[in-house]
């Protein structure tokens, strides 16, 4: 059975609202939901809007609550929620012509069939929640009684026009987007256990996906390689980006000699991983094998120093720092970007709605990626080094493997 615990760190959540003035955050995109309460709600997914909601307190002691279909509980196998846990669900029916719930609907049992055990025991854990909690007779009465005694004027941070389309007048609004982003910087336990996995399944992806291709096998085939290597190992493909784009389009042909870029990116339990390596195929240029050098020299220096404190600008400086340090006449922006639901999961400057890059202050718990590509052209290929790197209280930690900070084939 599926076993449901919010992912969202609920401390950091708790900061961000009381800094807003905010009651509680009331969801309805899917992939929030899944951030709030560890619930896929797969009817969103299929576009049917408003079939399931999350509710996250300001107050991180009380529960975040899931507001969703009987049926679609009972359908995904979703197991007990502990009494006085970190989440409750509020279930709903249809209403019947007086508006009260209609009972409960779960699969007919075939005559003379044979009990079905997990079926028994998906139906048992929705009875179960039904006979402590019993269902209301629609999303929208459910969710009002997931805000329980909030009076008139509370404020609520929505990511959408649904809730607001529920619940009408009487409480203050605002979008939740800006909020969500400051609050998804900061992992929680359990989202670092799924950015462990993401990113190391995914640079492995990528990586066996490099070395089952050769001289004259289009980029095309590389990328289904890793296309299909991700989903050997469960994940989802978003994307893999292969040399510049001028010479994918043209050309894409590996050929010997030339080096070629890779920025491979996967998502697991919806969770990225973020990967970029240089590719040799042959002896590399020169040329090409010093700036390479070079990123490797910002990527070790930025690792050795990367923390606590800094902000996201230190972070560049330290990178061009090391490659002048070394001599080597080159330029990459060794940029970080936060990574987790979102390949670039972080707040935009001044909480904006639309992307505008900000100078983050570095905190533990926050998983980075730091880009490492080098912008100059007539090396005879392209360079990129990428790493998603775990903050902890003293430094850093890779999460995925940075063995080899090039392939060859």
């Amino acid at each position: 059975m599926t076993t449901l615990s919010p992912l969202i760190h609920r401390a950091r959540a708790e900061a961000v609202l009381r800094e807003f003035g905010i009651d509680r955050i009331v969801l309805a995109d899917p992939l929030n939901i899944y951030h709030a309460t560890g619930f896929w709600p797969l009817t969103l997914e299929m576009g049917q809007l408003g079939t399931s909601l999350a509710v996250v307190p300001a107050d991180r002691s009380t529960p975040v609550t899931l507001v969703t279909s009987q049926f679609l509980h009972y359908f995904q196998d979703v197991g007990a929620l502990p009494e006085g846990g970190p989440l409750r669900a509020l279930l709903y029916t249809m209403p019947d012509e007086h508006g009260e719930p209609t009972p409960a609907r779960f699969f007919r049992e075939a005559a003379g069939g044979r009990p079905d055990p997990y079926e028994r025991a998906t139906r048992s854990a929705t009875t179960a929640l039904l006979a402590t909690d019993p269902a209301r007779a629609t999303a929208a009465s459910a969710l009002r009684d997931a805000l329980g005694d909030l009076g008139s004027g509370a404020k609520l941070a929505v990511d959408s026009f649904i809730p607001e389309s529920m619940l009408g007048d009487g409480f203050g609004y605002r979008s939740a987007e800006p909020l969500l982003r400051r609050i998804r910087m900061i992992k929680s336990r359990g989202e670092i256990a799924l950015m462990r996995h993401a990113a190391a399944h995914n640079a492995e992806a990528a990586r066996v996906a490099v070395r089952s291709v050769g001289v004259g096998d289009s980029y095309d085939s590389l990328r289904h390689a890793f296309f299909a290597e991700t989903g050997r190992r469960g994940g989802q493909p978003v994307f893999l980006q292969i040399d510049s784009n001028a010479y994918a389009q043209r050309d894409g042909v590996i050929r010997d000699g030339r080096a070629f870029s890779i920025d491979a990116v996967g998502r697991y339990a919806r969770y990225h991983g973020d990967f970029g390596r240089t590719v040799f195929v042959g002896t590399p240029d020169p040329i090409l094998r010093r700036a390479v050098d070079a990123a490797i020299h910002a990527n070790e220096a930025v690792a050795a120093r990367l923390g606590p404190g800094l902000r996201y600008s230190d972070v560049m400086r330290i990178g061009r720092d090391a490659i002048a340090g070394a001599g080597i006449d080159v330029f990459t922006p060794s940029s970080p970007h936060s990574v987790g639901l979102f390949h670039t999961d972080e707040a935009f400057h001044g909480d904006a709605m639309i992307f505008d890059k900000a100078d983050h202050l570095i905190e533990t718990d926050m998983v980075l990626s730091v880009d490492c590509p080098i912008l100059q052209t007539d090396m005879g290929g392209t360079v990129h080094l990428e790493d998603l790197w775990l903050i902890t209280a003293d430094g850093c930690e890779p999460l995925n493997d940075i063995s080899e900070p090039f392939l060859q084939i």
